[in-house]
């Protein structure tokens, strides 16, 4: 069967990725101008330092891999000014993503996997876009990028484990999908290949440039930001009046400041490896099926994102990436899948698409309620998402003994 482009989804891509140039650029006066100048305008300055030949040196914004050097200096290989290079760049990246899922629909299709596996395309084109310029103003999607390719490319684990140590050279987060590796061999061969690329690719890196190692540590004095979950307490009562801490602009994040917020953050140390700890159960528990590895992605990222200090809107991109790959994957029935918490990944994008920037000051500066109800909204779906993740992972990867098997599911095996 041959795997036509779906035109429709390529026409509502191609119109809403050009509204988001266009709006990134003022061309579209969405005002917020710099929500979405600034980040490159950094990345622009840092490339300066990079091309002197030496990493960022005492700036605590700089908490990236080495590797994250490659996003911010390809720009340059573009014949326009920074800022436009850096979106037509960004906007490359979102398209290898929507060729990489209709790829994959495609595969999924051929191995008799059944219809609707075209859903996770159609949530790229538009779940995507509901963040706004966002998401073609931060480097995230060259991130996601790789990670999709981790996912999709291939079910060789070397495969897979070399794109994820490409993904952890750039931006840690790809490690999480090492979880879905779903037998020993696999999970040793996997991590095996990330190491290679990981240490390979730090040592070259330290060997050619000074502070290349920094991001080791940078992280540890970061506090805890006002858009995580473990701070929403603290925005609600705040917007309520029940608290008289405030916020701070501090490692490029609007940070809490106040009663009650260093203990919220030793929680939110702890609550990681306690997610992690979960997985690892389910890991040594579980009978694994075609779909874990994708299933397991979704969740361990879901964890590593509604765990952490630090919550910024872009790291939708990349729930919202992982989300789609799980929506392209055919439907079973009978029995659980990820759909119902890929389907609240979407709706946490929706308010975070409505968040930042429209009413980032509401929440964070002023500390209104309306904007905060948002925020709370928002967090308390992303909350929602991960449990029922974590339950559909569990429930679809048990021992089953005397119950009817769930219609086995051909995935894709380039």
């Amino acid at each position: 069967m041959r795997n036509r482009v779906p035109l429709p989804a390529m026409l509502v891509w191609a119109l809403t990725r050009a509204a988001l140039f266009l709006a990134a650029m003022q061309i579209i006066p969405v005002g917020h101008a710099g929500s979405f100048e600034n980040d490159v305008s950094l990345y622009r300055d840092w490339s300066g330092v990079l091309l002197g030949g030496q990493f960022p040196d005492g700036d605590d914004k700089w908490q990236y891999p080495p590797f994250a050097a490659l996003p911010m200096l390809a720009p340059h290989l573009l014949p326009w000014d920074y800022r436009v290079s850096f979106y037509v760049l960004a906007l490359l990246c979102d398209l290898g993503i929507w060729l990489l899922l209709w790829r994959f629909a495609g595969e999924a299709r051929e191995a008799g996997g059944g219809g609707g596996s075209r859903t996770g395309l159609w949530a790229w084109t538009v779940g995507a876009a509901l963040l706004g310029p966002l998401l073609i103003s931060r480097y995230d999607l060259m991130v996601t990028l790789v990670a999709v390719m981790a996912l999709t490319a291939s079910t060789d684990p070397a495969v897979r484990g070399s794109l994820i140590g490409i993904g952890l050279i750039i931006k840690v987060w790809p490690v999480a999908l090492l979880v879905g590796l779903r037998r020993w061999r696999e999970l040793l061969t996997g991590t095996a290949s990330m190491l290679v690329i990981a240490v390979t690719g730090c040592g070259v890196a330290a060997l050619v440039m000074p502070h290349a190692l920094d991001f080791l540590t940078a992280q540890h004095d970061r506090g805890l930001q006002v858009e995580s979950l473990a701070a929403t307490p603290f925005a609600l009562a705040r917007a309520l009046g029940w608290w008289g801490g405030f916020t701070n602009y501090q490692h490029g994040a609007m940070e809490l400041v106040g009663t009650g917020v260093r203990t919220a953050e030793r929680l939110s140390l702890v609550a990681t490896p306690v997610a992690l700890g979960l997985l690892a159960i389910w890991w040594f528990l579980a009978v694994p099926t075609a779909r874990s590895f994708y299933d397991a992605a979704l969740t361990a990222v879901l964890f590593l994102v509604v765990t952490s200090r630090v919550l910024s809107p872009q790291y939708l991109v990349w729930v919202v990436g992982v989300a789609a790959v799980v929506l392209t994957l055919p439907r079973t029935r009978p029995g659980p899948s990820q759909r119902p918490a890929a389907w609240l990944v979407l709706a946490a994008t929706l308010l975070t698409g409505i968040m930042y920037p429209w009413i980032e000051e509401d929440y964070s500066w002023r500390g209104d309620l309306p904007g905060t109800l948002v925020l709370v909204a928002r967090n308390l779906v992303l909350l929602a998402a991960a449990v029922v993740s974590f339950v559909q992972l569990w429930r679809s990867t048990r021992r089953r003994t005397g119950t009817v098997a769930a219609r086995p599911v051909r995935i894709p095996t380039s």
